[in-house]
This record gives structure tokens, C-alpha cells and sequence, in this order.
């Protein structure tokens, strides 16, 4: 009859453990305008309204096998992604502990007491006991949802740790590519500069043989030697750029020591994906650290219900139930004694000294502070992909101007060689349109490179994966 009675205060009990003082939760709304500034609202073609893009995978965007098989390696070996994976296996461990809590933890026990009691007459009594059970410690019955709030935002943090990881993975995807373009475009600027200084050196050589043969003067001379210096110092300034950028791509791949080869062809054999943008809503879903953040926010929200809930009393329970006796050899026999306690205990806090109180208003304090951290993240991810469109269409005109002065530079530099050989023109105007043409070549690498650099922001900017 008692254990029934017991059975029914438990169920009670736990049917009352559903309660929950978690603020309803809301989504804070965007606050970045519905579409990109300068970006159609619709497809101007077929007229249909700008709808979310499509997921991006890297494996889709990145296509370039080269530059699949260096991210694979990264995302493998690289430090970083593995700390964050390990920060997410301790995030899902705190979780699990906080879990833990929900459900009553049952213990065995053996105990043995020795008593003596002195009586007033002189007289002495000396008592000794063995116990063995099993039983439940201060189990709090979650009457109110302290301990739900709890789990709930220990879920939260691990769901905030998650996304960071992915984050970072995608953080370092973008890495990657970026200085693999770096790497490219660096390889086509030594193989510029060599082929530049092969040409000066055949320009001084010719020059020289004319200024013995009192055609040229020693200005010729020295001017052509100035050429081959400038090409040797840009040469070797090339060189050093090289091996900072190999050691960085290295770095980023977790090898350092350079197991892993670096494939060599042109920049503009390199060819990424063209994707549009979409809505600034699908950031929302887009992006890790957006995710992450909201995350935060709603573990913020359920520490406020955990904070309500300190208001209200606490109702802990104890139990214990097995076997007593005087003669430990016999604890486990028929002539033992059976034993039970039930020691429910509520406790309700009276005064102290506004501490619920102060705990209350810093979970709200808190949640507020994740509301404006959740706002700033969309702010910026919206500033991040508009910095990628706006500078998307400058860099195209700019790259098609590159290519129109490079071939202007070239053929004028045919023109000067011909009449060079008329005796129309002086050593001095060649060597200024070599000039010219190394300069025209070189910033139409650099051009190719920065446009390549915005594809790879924008995979980011977007919230590839």
C-alpha cells in the first residue's frame, strides 16, 4: 500500500515535470532590405520574380579537379577544421551531462554504522548495522522546467557549435582557393618576367654589338642595362611572393611538409562556377554563422526560463530501499530485514538577498545581447555579398580594358620594332614599349586574379557548404 502511494506521488510528480517558463520564441526580423541594392527583382529575361538560389556545394563550384583534389587534403589534415570538430564533440558532451539530469540517477549502496550510547546510570550500549540497497540522491523534480530550460540551451550552444564548424570548413574551402589563385597567378607573373628578361637580355646583347659598331650611343647601352636590372629585381620579388604563398596554401592544408603537390597551369585555365545570388533571405539559411548565431539566441531564450524558475520551490526526492542487519553474514538471508525511505523535500526561496532576481534580468540582459549579436551577423553577411557585387561588374570592365591595352601595347611595340629597323626610332622608344607591354601583361594578371578572388568571396559571401 505504501509503495502504491509512493508510485502515485512520483507519477505526479513527473507529470508536472512538463511545465516550462521558456519565453515563446521569435524570430528577430532581417534587418537588411528584401532585395540587393542594384540587383533586379526579377529575371529580366523571362520576367519571373527572383526566387532563393540553389545550395552551394563546393564540389559544384569549385569544379576545377586541381583545386577539388587541394580542399579535399585541407579538409582533411587542417588544424583548425579539426579543433572545431573536437569543440563540437565537447559541446555535445556538455549536452549530454546537462541531459542527464533530467532522469534520476540510481546508486548501490553499502553502509556500516557502530553506535555507543552512555546512559546516565554508567550504563553502555554498543549497536552495530549493515545496510545494502539502492536508492535515488536529490533528484530534483523538474516541476517547473529549471532543468529542461537548462538542457534546452546546453542543445542550443551544441546546435551554435555545430554551425561554427561548418563555418569554418567553409572559411577554409575559400582559403584554399584563394591562394591556389594567388599561387596561379603568381606562376604566370615568374613566367612573364622570365620571358621578359630573356628579351632585354637579347635587347642589350644587340644594343651593345651597336654601340661597338658606333651605331647606338652609351645612353642606348645603359638604358637597355637598366631594362634587364628592373626585369632580374621583379624576378626575384616574384620568387619571394612564391614561396610565402606556397608555404600559406601548406599551411592551410595541414602539410607542412609539402607532401601534397601543387599543380602549375595557366590562370586562365582555372574556371569557377557562376551563380546567382538569390534573396537576402536564404542567407538566413545559407550561412553557418547566421544559424550559429540564432542558436545562441534561442539557447539565451530557454536560460531565461531556467532563471523564472528559481522563483518557485524545488521538489527534491530521496529513496532508498534494501536490506539491514546486526550480522553481516547474515545481510543476505532469510532472517534479514527489508528497509525503505522516502524523503521528499521542497524547498521555496524565502530571501536572498535578490539574487533570483539579478539572475533574471542578466538572462534578459543576455538574450537581448544575442538578439543585436543575431542582427549584426545578417548585417553583415548582406554588407559581405553586396562588397562581391559591386565590385563583380567593375572588375569585368576593368579586365576587358586590361585585354584591349595589352593588344594596343603589343602592336604598338610590333610598330616600333619595324621601324626600328627603318631607323625611324631610337633603342630608347623600344625599350619604353617593352616597358609598356610588360606593364600591360602584368595588370592583366592581376586583373584575371581579383576577378577570380571575387568568385571564390562570393561562394563565401553566399554561404557555400
Amino acid at each position: 500500500m505504501k509503495f502504491s502511494r509512493i508510485s502515485i506521488i512520483l507519477a505526479v510528480a513527473f507529470a508536472m515535470g512538463g511545465c516550462s517558463l521558456v519565453p515563446e520564441y521569435f524570430r528577430p526580423a532581417a534587418p537588411v532590405p528584401e532585395v540587393y541594392p542594384g540587383q533586379p527583382a526579377s529575371d529580366t529575361v523571362t520576367n519571373t520574380p527572383v526566387t532563393e538560389a540553389p545550395p552551394l556545394s563546393w564540389q559544384s563550384y569549385f569544379a576545377d579537379a586541381d583545386l577539388q583534389r587541394l580542399i579535399q587534403v585541407g579538409l582533411a589534415h587542417n588544424r583548425d577544421l579539426k579543433t572545431a570538430v573536437l569543440r563540437m564533440d565537447e559541446a555535445k558532451a556538455t549536452y549530454g551531462v546537462q541531459k542527464a539530469d533530467r532522469l534520476p540517477t540510481i546508486q548501490g549502496n553499502l553502509n556500516y554504522d557502530r553506535s555507543r550510547t552512555v546512559f546516565s546510570s554508567s550504563q553502555a550500549f554498543e549497536a552495530e548495522l549493515y545496510r545494502v540497497g539502492v536508492g535515488i540522491s536529490d533528484y530534483e523534480i523538474d516541476v517547473f522546467g529549471r532543468v529542461k530550460s537548462l538542457t534546452q540551451s546546453a542543445l542550443e550552444q551544441y546546435l551554435a557549435v555545430s554551425e561554427n564548424r561548418q563555418a569554418v570548413q567553409t572559411t577554409l574551402i575559400t582559403e584554399i582557393a584563394t591562394q591556389y589563385v594567388n599561387f596561379l597567378a603568381i606562376n604566370d607573373q615568374l613566367k612573364l618576367a622570365q620571358q621578359t628578361l630573356d628579351d632585354r637580355k637579347q635587347t642589350l646583347q644587340r644594343t651593345q654589338r651597336r654601340f661597338e659598331a658606333g651605331l647606338d650611343q652609351v645612353l642606348d647601352v645603359k638604358a637597355a642595362q637598366i631594362q634587364v636590372e628592373q626585369v632580374q629585381a621583379q624576378l626575384a620579388q616574384w620568387q619571394r611572393q612564391l614561396a610565402t604563398t606556397q608555404n600559406a596554401l601548406y599551411l592551410l592544408l595541414g602539410e607542412t611538409s609539402h607532401r601534397t603537390p601543387l599543380p602549375v597551369k595557366p590562370l586562365a585555365a582555372l574556371k569557377l562556377a557562376d551563380v546567382t545570388p538569390g534573396l537576402p533571405s536564404t542567407l538566413l539559411t545559407r550561412r553557418a554563422d547566421i544559424r550559429a548565431a540564432e542558436h545562441q539566441l534561442k539557447s539565451a531564450n530557454a536560460n531565461i526560463g531556467a532563471a523564472r524558475a528559481a522563483f518557485y520551490p524545488r521538489l527534491q526526492l530521496t529513496t532508498n530501499v534494501g536490506l539491514v542487519n546486526s550480522d553481516f553474514s547474515k545481510l543476505f538471508s532469510d532472517t534479514g530485514s527489508n528497509y525503505w525511505a522516502f524523503s521528499p523535500q521542497l524547498v521555496l526561496p524565502i530571501f536572498n538577498y535578490g539574487r533570483n532576481k539579478a539572475n533574471l534580468n542578466l538572462a534578459q540582459a543576455r538574450q537581448h545581447i544575442e538578439v543585436v549579436n543575431y542582427e549584426k551577423t545578417i548585417q553583415t553577411a548582406f554588407k559581405e555579398v553586396m562588397d562581391v557585387l559591386s565590385t563583380r561588374t567593375v572588375i569585368a570592365e576593368e579586365f576587358a580594358a586590361r585585354e584591349r591595352l595589352r593588344e594596343l601595347e603589343s602592336s604598338r611595340l610590333q610598330l616600333v620594332k619595324r621601324k626600328l629597323d627603318q631607323g625611324l626610332v631610337t633603342y630608347l622608344e623600344l625599350l619604353d614599349a617593352q616597358r609598356s607591354v610588360l606593364d600591360a601583361q602584368s595588370q592583366a594578371v592581376q586583373i584575371q586574379q581579383q576577378a577570380l578572388q571575387n568568385q571564390v568571396g562570393l561562394y563565401k559571401a553566399l554561404g557555400g557548404s
